[in-house]
């Protein structure tokens, strides 16, 4: 199965999701690889620091590439049970091709209606995606969500969604926990790590990714 978890905004928790997904499922036995197309390069920093920091933990292979992914992308599936592309944040040649491959598109927004203006450009890229591509299943997912129960923004970004029906929702959301920044220059997942809340938020999110399959 082929991820790519993409957007048109910077800040929205890609390369968190990338290597927690990732972790998740080398955690339940699958082979699990992840692609860095994000000239940030966080995902490759974690991996490196799974390597060498975390060694007793479930590996995860890493790959760096930029441009067209497509056939990097069907290539590495045939030997991984999951390929996870973590994309930049805008519009790109890597975000595109890696869509025309993949079976799930992963969309981030941070839980707050300022963060959703590119939305309509979104929807826009995705049916492009689409014309190639017409079996991919795209999934939106709130991050970075308040903790506070009187912190309104999530209700008023879900609102905001319901517009755009070519962006069906994941039932669960990501919550803005310390733990999921904690456990990145350690390459480990929040799932290996004592939140026990942020663990469930991914281990019910993979859930519903595998169910898709």
């Amino acid at each position: 199965m082929i991820l790519t978890i993409g957007s048109l905004k910077g800040g929205c928790s890609k390369s968190t999701l990338t290597v927690n997904v990732a972790a998740e499922l080398a955690r339940l036995g699958k082979k699990v690889t992840v692609v860095d197309a994000d000239p940030i390069a966080s995902t490759t920093n974690w991996v490196a620091d799974r390597e060498e920091r975390s060694p007793d933990l479930p590996a995860v292979i890493g790959v760096q590439k930029k441009g067209n992914l497509r056939a990097t992308l069907l290539d590495l599936e045939a030997s991984a049970d999951f390929v996870i592309v973590d994309t930049g944040g805008y519009d790109s040649q890597e975000l595109r091709t890696a869509a025309t491959a993949s079976d799930l598109l992963i969309v981030p927004m941070k839980a707050s209606p300022l963060d959703l203006d590119t939305l309509p450009k979104f929807v826009k890229v995705v049916e492009g995606i689409m014309d190639f591509n017409a079996e991919l299943e795209v999934r939106g997912l709130f991050t970075q969500a308040s903790t506070h129960a009187m912190d309104k923004r999530l209700d008023e970004s879900r609102d905001i969604l319901s517009d755009y029906p070519e962006i069906p929702l994941f039932d669960t959301t990501i919550y803005q926990r310390s733990s999921y920044m904690d456990v990145m220059p350690v390459g480990r997942g929040v799932v290996e790590w004592s939140d026990s809340k942020a663990k469930a938020e991914i281990q019910v999110l993979v859930q519903e990714m595998i169910n898709l399959g």
